[in-house]
C-alpha cells in the first residue's frame, strides 16, 4: 500500500470507529501497523536526501581545495591527489556493501562520492598529463566510468548523474558532427539493471519516481539528440508516438498514484504532446518536409539515418499497440484519446511529404487540441474529477489563446472563439458544481 493510501487510511479510522464499522480494539491495531511503515518511509527518504546533499557537499569541498592549491603541487603529487580521493571513496562503497547495503542514505551518498571523485580524477589526471584534450572526451570516460554504479550500489542518484553526463556528452558530440547512436545502448546498459533492482521492491517509491522522471527527461532530449535529421520533419512523427508511449507507460505502471508528480511519465508525456500540438497547430512546421526535401551535407551520417525511420516506425506502433492493450483491460478511454494524435500524425505527415500540403498538419492538429481538450473536459465531468476537467480546460484555453495571436485570423474571428470558449467554461463549471453537489446541499 502506498503512503497516499495509508494516510488516507489512518484519517479514516476516527470515522469508522464512530460509525461502528471497527471496534476500537481493531481501530489501535490498524493504527499501530501502518503508523510504523509511513514514519519509517519518511525517514528513509530524510536520510537519503541528507547523504546525497553531504556527498554532493564534500565532493564540492574537495574540489574547491584541490584547485586553491594546486598550482603549487609537482605532477607527482598532483596524480597522487587526483587518484587517492578516488580510491578512498572506492573503499566506503566496498564497507558500505558489506556493512551498510540496507541503508538508501549510506547507498546514495557513497555512490555519488565515487562519481564526483571519478570526475575529478579524470579532470585532474587529464590537466597534468594533458591527455584527453576536450569536453566531448571528458564527459564519455565519466559516462563509461559511471555506467556500472547505479547497479553496483542501487543507487537512483548515481543513474541521475549517469543520465546527465551521458546526454551532456550527446549534446558535445553532436554540435561536433559526431555520431551519437552509441547512446542508446550505454543508457541501457547503465539504467536498465537498476530500474529492475528498483521495480523490485514496489514501484511507487519516491526513488522509483525520481528515476522515472530523470529517463522521461533523457528520452526526450536524447530523442532530439540521436536524429540524423536527414528526412526533415521525420520528428514529428517520432515525438507524437514518444509522448504518446510515455502517457501509456505511466498509465500502466502508477495508475493508483494519486498526484500527477507521482506519475512521471505520465506527466512528461501530458505536457510534451501538448506542447508539440500547439507548436504543431501552426503551418511552419510542416514546410518542405518529407522526402522531396532531403537535406545532404557532411555532418549527416547516411549508415545511421535508418534509426531515423526505426524511431518513426518503431515509436508510433508501439504506442498504439501499448494502448489497445491498455483500453482492453482497463477500458480507460481518457488515454487513449491522449494518444489519438499517432494515427493524425501517421496519415498526415505522408500526405504533406507528398504534396506540400503544409495547411493540413495545422489543420488536423487544431481538431486534436480541440476534440482532445473537450474530451477531457467531457471524461472529467463524468467521473466527477475536477483535476480532469481542468486539464480539458486548460488545453482548450491554450489552443484559443495561440490561435488569438495567429494574424490569419481577423478579430471578428478570434472574438468569437474567445465567447464560445468562455461560455463552454461556464457550462462546464455548473454541470459539474450539480454533479458534485452533495444530497443534503441540494435540499
Amino acid at each position: 500500500m502506498g503512503r497516499m493510501s495509508i494516510r488516507w487510511l489512518l484519517s479514516e479510522l476516527p470515522t469508522l470507529e464512530a460509525e461502528g464499522v471497527i471496534d476500537g480494539a481493531t481501530a489501535d491495531s490498524l493504527r499501530a501497523h501502518y503508523s510504523g511503515s509511513v514514519e519509517g518511509s519518511g525517514r528513509r527518504v530524510a536520510l537519503a536526501v541528507c547523504a546525497v546533499f553531504g556527498a554532493l557537499l564534500i565532493g564540492g569541498g574537495v574540489i574547491l581545495l584541490l584547485a586553491h592549491n594546486w598550482e603549487f603541487l609537482s605532477r607527482g603529487a598532483r596524480a597522487a591527489i587526483a587518484i587517492t580521493p578516488l580510491v578512498l571513496t572506492q573503499v566506503l562503497a566496498g564497507w558500505v556493501l558489506l556493512r551498510r547495503e540496507a541503508s538508501t542514505g549510506w547507498r546514495e551518498g557513497s555512490a555519488i562520492l565515487v562519481a564526483l571523485m571519478a570526475a575529478t580524477a579524470i579532470a585532474l589526471v587529464d590537466q597534468t598529463y594533458h591527455t584527453g584534450g576536450d569536453l566531448e572526451s571528458f564527459l564519455w570516460r565519466w559516462a563509461l566510468l559511471l555506467a556500472p554504479l547505479p547497479w553496483l550500489l542501487n543507487s537512483t542518484g548515481a543513474a541521475i548523474l549517469f543520465l546527465g553526463a551521458l546526454t551532456w556528452w550527446a549534446g558535445a558530440a553532436m554540435v561536433g558532427g559526431e555520431q551519437v547512436l552509441l547512446l542508446w545502448p550505454l543508457a541501457a546498459v547503465g539504467v536498465v539493471p537498476h530500474a529492475v533492482q528498483l521495480f523490485r521492491g514496489g514501484r511507487q517509491g519516491l526513488r522509483a519516481a525520481n528515476l522515472e522522471l530523470a529517463v522521461a527527461i533523457f528520452l526526450c532530449v536524447a530523442a532530439a539528440l540521436g536524429l540524423e535529421r536527414g528526412v526533415p520533419g521525420l520528428w514529428i512523427v517520432i515525438y507524437c508516438g514518444l509522448f504518446a508511449l510515455m502517457i501509456v507507460v505511466g498509465t500502466a505502471l502508477r495508475s493508483d498514484e494519486g498526484g500527477m508528480w507521482r506519475r512521471p511519465f505520465e506527466a512528461v508525456g501530458i505536457l510534451g504532446s501538448i506542447g508539440l500540438w500547439l507548436i504543431l497547430s501552426f503551418v511552419e512546421p510542416w514546410d518542405n518536409i518529407g522526402w522531396h526535401h532531403l537535406r545532404t551535407n557532411e555532418h549527416l551520417h547516411g549508415s545511421t539515418m535508418w534509426f531515423d525511420v526505426l524511431l518513426a516506425v518503431g515509436l508510433p506502433l508501439a504506442a498504439l499497440a501499448s494502448g489497445a492493450v491498455l483500453l482492453d483491460r482497463r477500458r480507460d478511454r481518457l488515454q487513449i484519446l491522449w494518444v489519438a494524435a499517432v494515427p493524425v500524425a501517421a496519415v498526415v505527415w505522408p500526405v504533406i511529404a507528398a504534396t506540400d500540403a503544409a495547411w493540413l498538419g495545422a489543420l488536423g492538429f487544431n481538431v486534436v487540441l480541440f476534440v482532445t481538450g473537450v474530451g477531457t473536459i467531457a471524461t472529467g465531468i463524468r467521473r466527477e474529477r475536477l483535476a480532469i476537467v481542468n486539464l480539458g480546460m486548460l488545453v482548450v484555453a491554450l489552443l484559443v489563446v495561440v490561435r488569438f495571436f495567429d494574424s490569419e485570423l481577423g478579430f471578428v474571428a478570434r472574438g468569437i472563439a474567445f465567447i464560445g470558449v468562455g461560455i463552454g467554461f461556464l457550462l462546464a463549471n455548473v454541470v459539474l458544481s450539480k454533479r458534485l453537489r452533495s444530497p443534503g446541499e441540494g435540499a
